[in-house]
């Protein structure tokens, strides 16, 4: 588990959650230096102290912070004020978030709502890091808060892309986008990604959880929290206040008020220390590895890279066979689409899609106008393989060219011949239609892929057309410009693949040999070196997007299958958004065009192949701990 993940557990079993803005989770600073131009994320003096809490960070201001409690204890102890604390502000409230946030919808909104129809003033908005950093950690005393979690994957909220008026500062600055720290050289990205990298350090993995202690365990009551100058105001603290004893109307709302206003403490989940995390550093050193220790790197692993090594790539062939279902009928053997069944290959035919989770396929392209479903694997019901379930005519009013189901089978996205593409859900052997998709300018659907994660439909045609769609409100969200204008007449050519990254939104495109990411707000991230020519022969005709999060540098974020029958992995310069070939895989088992390619296992650390001649391959990410130390020398040396 990442530390990103568990932070956000530990929120959640805090009663922490996106959908109150008083209770919103809550997330730490990590880094401390704001003004180089350049930051090393192996040198432990760029971080913050996770032992203290905000407000502690300061020496000065920590002192007056233990000065203000001692006052107050004294004034508690004769009974004259209530419970002694040390802020009287909190890490997080609800003016923290959208003050954080309101350069996005709808928090842009909300923040208006909260100041009265109108932003706050200019000098108070969220409109430097730096300055955000120096303002909690060491130069108001009205400010400790902590991040928000968008700070390590939502680079959007940084910039004022609705280009809202913010207003001018005292200064005569106009505040718009967020000014980042220097090593972010301007780009949100990278700041994101630097900010997420450093959360996952081997620093703030053997420190977290001391942080852990300050918000959620043992150090935020009693005596434990006095000595760590962490206490509050005692109605943000859980159990502390009964609302429904006070029988003044007045002053119940006014606790109400000031509970919402000021921060609400999260439930204590522990009441002894966290431990520390198991972290255990990957090497770039072709030393001998304790294979013990190597199911505690594969979280921090990218997809298709050596778990131990994760700069290294290295893929075996080590299953084939020949594709039999859902043939009969083809003109050619190609293969459709695959999947694993209790560790054994299962394909399916050119014009067919696989339901893996229902143990059916989808076949498509018949005069029918529809599809029908068959039986892809035996199972207690359905022993019979290919067997026709049911038939759903005049789906189109032409032939169906493309299909794409969800990964649960809920969803059904059909593509015609006349470039309509049509919306359904399959339930109790019924296909029930949601919504006709206009936008393609009469071109035939060539590619579709949906993601239920992200609530994304994306549609190619052979125009070199790839429009975005909102799954959830089933309109039209934008089209990817996948063709760079040039002078000379553009001669359509078709998208041969589209693919979702769902742990990102980014969206894969193949369009004339030439491979493209964008994420889904429909912004460049990366595309090939011009320099990356393939012959006739060798072009990639189909390519599928692994679930690589953007802040894992080495990882596999591409697979290309050509007509030659090899197979490509490709990597990502996030600093130039040029992708980079990775690892072509050796042996050449395909002679042949690959037409199918899929990603297995929990880690994607398997690949399946298929191609024109209907054979079929399973690639595996090779495990050191299998390896003989002759091959291991050969493949760290090798890579």
């Amino acid at each position: 588990m990442t530390n990103f993940e568990f932070l956000m557990h530990l929120n959640s079993f805090a009663g922490r959650t996106y959908n109150d803005l008083t209770q919103y989770p809550v997330f730490p600073w990590v880094i401390a230096d704001y003004e180089s131009e350049e930051i090393d994320l192996n040198n432990p003096s760029i971080y913050r102290d996770l032992s203290k809490p905000m407000g502690a960070l300061g020496l000065a201001r920590a002192e007056q912070f233990k000065e203000r409690y001692q006052a107050l204890e004294s004034n508690y102890s004769r009974g004259d004020e209530p419970p002694a604390f040390h802020y009287g502000t909190h890490y997080s409230c609800a003016a923290y978030v959208l003050n954080y946030l309101l350069r996005l919808e709808p928090f842009s909104r909300l923040a208006l709502s909260l100041q009265g129809g109108k932003f706050d003033l200019a000098d108070r908005l969220f409109h430097n890091v730096g300055a955000s950093w120096i303002s909690a950690s060491r130069d108001n005393l009205q400010d400790v808060r902590e991040l928000i979690p968008e700070f390590y994957y939502l680079p959007e909220f940084l910039e004022n892309s609705n280009s809202f008026d913010l207003g001018v500062k005292q200064d005569g600055t106009t505040v718009h986008d967020v000014v980042l720290p220097p090593w972010a050289r301007g780009d949100p990205r990278r700041f994101v990604r630097i900010n997420r990298q450093a959360l996952e350090s081997e620093y703030v993995s053997r420190n977290l959880h001391k942080w852990i202690d300050l918000i959620f365990g043992y150090k935020q009551r009693g005596h434990e929290a006095v000595n760590s100058l962490n206490t509050f105001v005692h109605v943000t603290y859980e159990g502390t206040v009964d609302i429904d004893s006070i029988d003044d109307p007045v002053q119940r709302d006014s606790i109400i008020s000031q509970i919402q206003n000021f921060g609400i403490t999260p439930s204590r989940l522990e009441r002894k220390p966290f431990p520390s995390k198991n972290f255990i550093r990957p090497t770039k050193e072709t030393i001998a590895l304790n294979f013990n220790l190597l199911p505690y790197l594969e979280p921090l692993t990218p997809p298709f890279c050596i778990v131990g090594y994760p700069h290294l790539v290295h893929m075996r062939v080590v299953m084939d066979d020949v594709c039999k279902v859902g043939m009969i009928g083809q003109s050619e053997s190609s293969v459709g689409d695959m999947c694993l069944h209790k560790g054994q290959l299962v394909g399916v035919g050119k014009t067919c899609a696989l339901l893996p989770a229902m143990k059916k396929y989808y076949r498509f392209g018949g005069s029918n106008n529809g599809i029908s479903v068959h039986v892809a694997m035996q199972s207690g019901r359905n022993w019979e393989v290919n067997r026709v379930l049911s038939i759903h005519d005049d789906m189109h009013r032409a032939p169906i060219t493309a299909v794409k189901p969800s990964r649960d089978g809920r969803w059904l996205v059909t593509g015609c011949v006349d470039s309509t593409v049509r919306v359904w859900k399959h339930e109790n052997n019924h296909m029930c239609l949601q919504a006709t998709l206009c936008g393609h300018d009469g071109g035939k659907i060539t590619s579709i892929d949906i993601s239920t994660i992200y609530g994304t439909i994306v549609t190619g045609s052979d125009d070199g057309t790839v429009l975005l769609w909102d799954l959830r409100t089933l309109s039209f969200l934008r089209e990817l410009e996948t063709i760079q204008k040039t002078k000379q007449r553009y001669i359509p050519k078709p998208v041969e693949s589209v693919s979702v990254n769902d742990k990102t939104g980014d969206v894969l495109i193949l369009h004339d040999s030439k491979l493209t990411i964008f994420d889904i707000n429909g912004n460049l991230v990366g595309r090939m070196n011009p320099r990356d020519n393939f012959s006739s022969k060798s072009k990639p005709c189909c390519a599928i997007s692994t679930d690589c999060p953007e802040w894992m540098d080495n990882g596999i974020v591409a697979i290309t299958g050509h007509r030659d029958g090899y197979v490509m992995m490709w990597g990502i310069n996030r600093d130039n958004d040029e992708l980079l070939k990775r690892h072509v895989i050796e042996p050449k088992v395909h002679e042949c065009a690959i037409t199918c390619l899929k990603i297995e296992g929990s880690r994607q650390d398997t690949l399946l192949c298929g191609d024109t001649s209907g054979k079929m391959t399973m690639c595996k990410t090779v495990q050191l701990e299998t390896l003989s130390q002759k091959d291991l020398s050969l493949i760290l040396g090798e890579c």
